[in-house]
């Protein structure tokens, strides 16, 4: 039967969601904690991959075992085999079909980020962008919600077959102190979201940003910059059954 679970993260220490032949990836240790908890070998699938340092609020993933055993108790067997940095957030039995990653309509990242000086309890969970200009920013972000062509914004390395993707919002909430970048889309290139907020810091701290030419041109080298990974958190996915 498959299971669909939830998750949540600090991507800290991890080489990202995927397992790689050198580093700790999170789904290495899902699936040693499934293998554990089951007593069966199970490839953990999740809705996308977070790259390495990235975190996530709610990472959505399935697997399949023949044991059938209560929600409750893949909650608690599995998070008593995972590291403290990771944890189970619920589990339930999929419905026909279901795929965490074919399955997903809609995802939704946030990034965070601070003003004034940088902070060590910080470090690894927010960008700190001084005393950027949080409305530049918000002027900035609407110009990539739609479809487009998002070839500026994908980095090196990507295996995307078309570029091109529809984004439903891009939204800066803004509270004086912390700075949130939400933006949900029906998917993401490598590391584009990275890249928009690298522009979006670029614009807050008064630099020259005209976002609908960067992705009219389609040029990765009018957008350079890009945001590190430890502001960026998997924020939701979407299956339309909510």
């Amino acid at each position: 039967m498959r299971y669909r679970i939830e998750l949540s993260y600090d991507g800290s220490d991890f080489c990202g969601w995927q397992s790689q032949p050198n580093g700790s990836s999170i789904q290495d240790a899902a699936e040693a904690a499934v293998e554990k908890l089951f007593g069966c070998r199970a490839r953990v699938t999740g809705s996308g991959r977070t790259d390495a340092g990235v975190h996530a609020i709610r990472q959505v993933a399935h697997f399949d075992c023949e044991k059938d055993l209560p929600d409750k108790t893949v909650v608690g067997g599995l998070n008593a085999y995972l590291p403290r940095t990771v944890r189970v957030l619920s589990a339930c039995k999929a419905e026909n079909g279901f795929d965490a990653r074919k399955s997903a309509r809609k995802k939704t990242y946030m990034y965070l980020m601070y003003r004034g000086s940088e902070s060590p309890l910080l470090y690894k969970r927010a960008l700190c962008v001084g005393e950027a200009d949080a409305d530049a920013m918000r002027k900035a972000a609407q110009a990539v919600v739609g479809t487009h062509d998002f070839a500026a914004f994908k980095a090196a390395g990507s295996g995307a077959k078309t570029s091109v993707r529809t984004v439903y919002s891009a939204s800066i909430d803004d509270d004086g102190k912390f700075i949130r970048f939400y933006i949900t889309a029906d998917g993401f290139l490598y590391n584009m979201v990275r890249i928009i907020v690298g522009q979006l810091v670029k614009a807050g701290r008064g630099g020259d940003v005209n976002m609908t030419e960067i992705i009219e041109s389609a040029d990765r080298t009018r957008a350079k910059e890009t945001a590190p990974p430890y502001g960026l958190y998997l924020y939701s996915v979407d299956y339309g059954d909510e």
